[in-house]
Formats: structure tokens, C-alpha cells, sequence
């Protein structure tokens, strides 16, 4: 499995411009993608979801 990290849009808070990001596990970008695209473009997690708008490989 490796790891893949989604970041959010930013958006603007009251102390200035911030993104979320999760970290997930997958076995290629193709697994990320297509769950991405089951969830119309959101990842969900037990604590909140978020639009994702940018996918990176996280190498270790």
C-alpha cells in the first residue's frame, strides 16, 4: 500500500488563508481517484469532509 495525502481548497478564516488534509492508504492514484469521484469529489471521514483539490504521493 502507499500512502497518498488530499488536500482541500483553500479557504479564508479570520486569521488568514488555511487548507485541510488527510492522509490516506491506497495501492495507486487510480484507487484514490475513483473513490474520490464515488463521493462527487469529496473524501469523508468520521471527523468532517472536505472537496478535495489537489492528490500528492507521499514518499517516505
Amino acid at each position: 500500500m502507499k500512502k497518498f495525502r488530499l488536500y482541500s481548497a483553500a479557504i479564508g478564516i479570520p486569521k488568514g488563508i488555511a487548507t485541510v488534509k488527510n492522509t490516506v492508504q491506497a495501492d495507486s492514484y487510480d484507487d484514490v481517484i475513483q473513490e474520490i469521484e464515488s463521493n462527487a469529489g469529496w473524501y469523508t471521514a468520521e471527523n468532517g469532509a472536505f472537496k478535495v483539490a489537489y492528490i500528492e504521493e507521499v514518499v517516505e
